[in-house]
């Protein structure tokens, strides 16, 4: 970079840029690879190239994807930017022309008419391409060959606005369930198994919000409104797009996955904010949602104001009656929590296992010590210590094969090393969580905290 950090706690330690393009071949490992693991763990996260002011947010870095590559025990790995409209352009300036959304969403008036997307939040593969993605803007379709080929993709021309960070895949159909909420109003579609929108509807809300997941079960779609409020006009106006209105409360919207307005059930529950979904099924004409929420946060609260103030995330349980139209909310665990995984072939359906980043160490909130292993059949849970100065970041799940029972696999999460300033990815066993790692493979250089990922098998 051109210009010296400004002083942020997004920009140093675990969240420093990293500055280098790589690639390292037959990386050095502890233990032994698992031989099932034949593939590639794809991982993505905001990683600025430049940075516009002091107001930085972790949300606006551009994004870079993390590739490391298991085959027959051997293991490569390479990094590259995300290659976007918005990279391409500061690049070529050699400076940052984009402000975030604490600097008025300003920008320079050379990049006017350019998408200001960082595709920074999340990787999914579908349909034999590997999206890149960011709640404000269209996927990035990244090429898996030569991760610097990136174009913007539009599902065959049909998606001509955002994608959201979260889509789902049905395990059974295979179909793609997303919405766009970033625009004039909130659209929801469905794609099938070969990439083709078969359904869009505008759905019509009580508000537009931050809404950055969602959940599926097997006949139903459930999107959950928490009161982080959006404003187009916000922006216009050069303020910050968000707002924490609570008086607006939690609103809930289920309605079957081919629905519209006229058959949402709506439900309605205290102010709370949650961000990621574990998962959801029904169950006796009922629906249970299970997410990690937030529930205590101040009415006064600025949003995205203070970066130094911590909200602790409880996995948090709510069960709908479709009959009576009552909701039960029940907190299941006190432990602060984030980035929930489960085996993905049990999305929208009863699923025992459930693993995500743990706080221990409260002595610094904003980041994870531990991988936590919920058993829902036991009602137990396994915790990974990493020890002091060891952050992991959000551990996917990998089958030891297509047909292996549920929870039987692999969790690969990237453990960033505060004393040697470099990262490795650690390996376990998804069953034995509290056990010692079956492999870490060490890299001399920092992951930076990031977001999402996904396992593409060879």
């Amino acid at each position: 970079m051109s210009n010296a950090l400004p002083k942020n706690m997004f920009l140093q330690g675990i969240w420093e840029p990293l500055k280098l393009e790589c690639d390292i071949h037959d990386l050095v490992v502890k233990g032994k690879i698992p031989k099932e693991l034949n593939g590639t763990f794809y991982r993505n996260g905001p990683n600025p190239q430049y940075v516009y002011s002091d107001k930085y947010h972790m949300f606006e870095g551009d994004g870079m994807i993390h590739a490391m590559t298991f085959q027959d025990g051997k293991v490569d790995y390479q990094n590259r930017w995300i290659r976007t409209e918005r990279f391409l352009a500061e690049r070529r300036a050699r400076k940052s022309l984009f402000g975030g959304m604490r600097d008025g969403m300003k920008r320079d008036e050379s990049v006017k008419n350019i998408s200001h997307s960082t595709a920074n939040t999340n990787v999914i593969w579908h349909h034999n391409k590997l999206l890149a993605l960011n709640e404000g803007s269209p996927p990035i379709d990244v090429n898996i060959n030569d991760l610097t080929q990136c174009s913007p993709y539009t599902f065959s021309q049909i998606l001509n606005r955002s994608m959201m960070a979260h889509p789902k895949v049905d395990p059974i159909s295979g179909e793609l369930i997303f919405y766009s909420y970033f625009g004039p109003d909130f659209r929801y579609f469905i794609a099938d198994k070969n990439g083709q929108i078969n359904y869009q509807e505008k759905l019509t809300l009580p508000f537009l919000c931050m809404m950055h997941d969602f959940a599926i079960t097997e006949h139903f779609t459930i999107l959950p409104l928490f009161p982080l409020t959006w404003d187009f006009q916000r922006i216009m106006r050069g303020e910050q797009p968000f707002k924490w209105e609570p008086h607006l409360n939690t609103r809930f919207a289920i309605m079957p996955r081919y629905g519209n307005d006229t058959n949402i059930i709506w439900f309605e529950d205290q102010a709370a904010l949650g961000f990621h979904v574990v998962n959801a099924r029904e169950e006796n004409k009922h629906i249970i949602l299970e997410m990690v929420v937030i529930d205590n946060i101040p009415h006064d609260t600025i949003a995205f104001g203070d970066d130094n103030i911590a909200y602790p995330n409880y996995l948090t349980r709510w069960i709908f009656d479709l009959e009576k139209r009552t909701l039960q909310k029940e907190r299941l665990d006190n432990i602060n929590v984030e980035f929930p995984r489960i085996d993905e072939r049990f999305v929208g359906r009863k699923q025992r296992h459930a693993y995500m980043n743990g706080t221990i160490n409260l002595e610094k909130p904003n980041l994870f010590d531990v991988i936590i292993h919920y058993d829902a059949q036991s009602n137990k849970k396994n915790i990974h210590h990493f020890g002091a100065g060891s952050f992991p970041l959000e551990p996917i799940f990998v089958p030891r094969s297509a047909n292996a029972p549920e929870g039987d696999g692999f969790l690969l999460s990237y453990v960033y090393r505060e004393a040697q300033k470099r990262s490795d990815l650690v390996i376990l066993d998804a069953q034995r969580v509290n056990e010692e790692p079956l492999a870490i493979v060490q890299l001399p250089h920092r992951v930076p905290f990031g977001f999402h990922g996904c396992w593409v098998n060879k």
